[in-house]
């Protein structure tokens, strides 16, 4: 018995880190965030001047902040020593903006966050921001910052003490709104589109594919598929593997924590939930619309996952795997857990000795006299076969399970 993952071709990658279908959940902001550092330098438009500090742009000392690949290394010459960013073309409206949010970490102390006008002005106002040796997320509303300035140009973390230093990294202005999606996250990332990225939530890393059409505003509700690789199988290919690109309207994120094994259907459920919880954090997923499946070993647990959450999903798209059989979990088990009756997608491959047809036939029959609106879809082939230009396992994948993502599968409220 062979059974191995879906895998795409391996592809060098980055690795970074940090409603109602009916209602119009837009935000109307009065401008964008700005980015001001991320990755190695200053955000367009944005320039070092720092004082009394030795200041690097680019160090990779660890640890980085996850995911990232550089930050700012800033030792002070003397208290009061400073990193300075600066807007150095014009000064920004203060009414515009909501918060600063960064991250920092070094020795444990604390830094003083304050904001200037570029020719010197102050407001006299700042905050004082702890310092710890591991990072932490940082989000200081600028009202507790610009006092009576109406405009600002610079961002100042100054020192506490002579020779302090300190590491920050993703530095963004947070816009003010006057309203804002209901499912606008909470920690929002720069989206790398095109391309397969890896980041990671408290249970284990995950591999993400952010489309072209993707709001990088993160102001449009979008699709989610969270998809399983098979034994054998890993993140990254697979994430490449669910991702055709051109028009593709949703985030593809694949699971990592089993690269190159098999899931574990008693452990492995809230590897699968903690990475849709985090990629929420960074990216505007439509809570209605997130869609789970998996190939071999991937499927049974992405049916263990979605019987037992059924309300997380909108529906399961499922490729050369059992429903019940290999999900630790019996068929009545299964059916009675699931609060709601969950669209399903089955692609079963009629050679396929892994997983019997006449099983698969027997189960997805079963789904159906449950009241599981369950399509069936049988194809020639065996367990995994590799692609053509008119067949493969990768092939029908893509050709007779995405296309579920695109239809009107919404989850309940």
């Amino acid at each position: 018995m062979r059974v191995i993952g879906i895998l795409a071709p391996i592809v060098t990658g980055c690795a970074y880190e940090p409603a109602d279908e009916d209602v119009d959940t837009t935000a109307s902001a009065l401008v964008s965030d700005a980015t001001v550092y991320t990755d190695g330098a200053a955000a367009s438009g944005w320039a070092n001047w720092s004082w009394s500090s030795t200041v690097g742009f680019a160090n990779t000392e660890a640890p980085l902040a996850s995911g990232s690949a550089s930050q700012i290394k800033t030792t002070s010459g003397s208290t009061g020593g400073a990193l300075s960013l600066a807007h150095a073309a014009a000064d920004l409206a203060a009414s515009d903006y909501d918060a600063i949010a960064f991250d920092i970490r070094g020795p444990a102390s604390s830094v003083r966050l304050h904001v200037q006008t570029l020719a010197g002005g102050t407001s006299g106002a700042q905050a004082t921001v702890p310092v710890t040796t591991t990072w932490t997320r940082q989000t200081v509303k600028l009202t507790a910052l610009q006092g009576t300035l109406a405009q600002f140009g610079k961002v100042n973390w100054s020192a506490t003490q002579g020779g302090q230093t300190f590491y920050v990294d993703n530095v963004r202005l947070v816009a003010k709104a006057s309203t804002r999606s209901a499912t606008y996250p909470v920690a929002p990332i720069t989206p790398s589109k095109g391309d397969v990225v890896t980041l990671s939530s408290s249970e284990s890393s995950y591999a993400v594919y952010v489309p072209r059409s993707y709001d990088a505003t993160h102001q449009t509700p979008t699709r989610l598929l969270v998809w399983l690789h098979g034994c054998g199988g890993n993140a990254y290919g697979d994430a490449w593997a669910t991702s055709p690109g051109g028009t593709q309207s949703w985030i593809s994120v694949s699971v990592g924590g089993r690269d190159g094994a098999c899931w574990n259907m008693g452990t492995d459920v809230p590897k699968v939930l903690a990475a849709i919880d985090d990629v929420k954090r960074r990216l505007n997923v439509d809570p209605r619309r997130v869609f789970i499946g998996g190939y071999s070993s991937g499927g049974n647990l992405a049916y263990r996952t979605a019987f037992y959450n059924a309300k997380r999903f909108a529906g399961v798209l499922a490729e050369n795997t059992g429903a019940f059989y290999g999900t630790g979990s019996s068929q009545s088990a299964s059916i009675a857990a699931a609060a709601w009756k969950l669209n399903i997608a089955h692609l079963a491959h009629t050679g396929d000795t892994t997983y019997p047809i006449a099983t698969i036939r027997s189960e997805t029959d079963a789904l159906r006299n449950a009241g599981f609106p369950t399509t069936r879809i049988e194809r020639a082939g065996t367990h995994w076969d590799p692609d053509t230009s008119s067949s493969g396992t990768n092939y029908d994948m893509r050709n007779d399970l995405l296309r579920y993502l695109d239809g009107a599968w919404v989850a309940p409220l």
